[in-house]
């Protein structure tokens, strides 16, 4: 995983006396919370990001598709 640092969150004394109640490990389900959060945004920038090359880029003919493939198969087989 690598080197751990802290992280401080503030939460009402309510939620505090309420979390002690609970057998959780909580420093890991955070830690686990706020890795998936940090996937999903990444994931959501990365599509955003193919969206926008993908507007810029256009449409590639499919007949230039084949071609680029027929060529690819015949270097292969050289």
């Amino acid at each position: 995983m690598g080197r751990l640092v802290n992280v401080s969150v503030k939460v009402p004394e309510e939620v505090r006396r309420l979390m002690r109640r609970v057998d959780v490990n909580w420093s890991e389900y955070l830690r686990k919370v706020i890795e998936a959060k940090v996937r999903m945004e990444l994931a959501k920038e990365a599509v955003r990001r193919l969206d926008e090359i993908r507007g810029r880029a256009g449409k590639v003919p499919t007949e230039e598709v084949v071609r680029w493939i027929r060529e690819d198969r015949e270097r292969s087989l050289r």
